[in-house]
């Protein structure tokens, strides 16, 4: 009796752990090591309590539909920081073999916000849906609750990110 319980017993642990990852910001400012591209770490834990609004830009250096959405971000950064106060961080989630293509694009793109790297991947075990599927965005609100999230990129989403963050004010 006891040998047929054990099987729920742990499906029941398993889901109850997987559900617990998966609410947004239960983690946050979570306690993450990123990399600058000049290699200098950063922990999220100061990097994301900043009590504005943040907005995470998930990337990777293959992804075509990244780069363009990260050109467009940068395009309108410096009239939509006129209207509304908030943080925007590119963060590549590139294997280690790539990290140099992360700093040479970061160097070439001179995008006016900062770019990272979660050289561990870690953003994808605290964040719902695993990143799965890029180029993905995530809006926290002042107190580190994610109040948006879109994945994938068509040209016209900026307008709507920008819309959540004025909503925040």
């Amino acid at each position: 009796m006891k040998f047929r319980l054990l099987p729920a017993f742990l499906l029941f642990v398993v889901f109850s752990v997987s559900a617990q990852n998966d609410q947004p910001g239960a983690a946050f400012p979570y306690n993450i090591t990123l990399l600058k591209p000049d290699s200098t770490a950063v922990n999220t834990q100061t990097l994301l309590k900043t009590g504005k609004p943040t907005v995470l830009a998930f990337w990777l250096t293959t992804c075509m539909p990244c780069h363009l959405e990260l050109a467009s971000y940068s395009s309108h950064f410096a009239e939509w920081q006129k209207q509304a106060d908030f943080n925007l961080y590119a963060i590549s989630i590139d294997f280690q073999e790539r990290f140099a293509r992360v700093k040479q694009m970061a160097a070439e793109k001179k995008w006016p916000f900062p770019v990272y790297w979660d050289k561990d991947r870690a953003f994808k075990t605290v964040l719902p849906g695993g990143l799965n599927g890029l180029p993905q965005v995530f809006l926290f609100d002042k107190n580190g609750q994610i109040v948006w999230h879109h994945k994938k990129y068509t040209p016209g989403d900026e307008a709507e990110l920008f819309a959540q963050i004025k909503a925040l004010k």
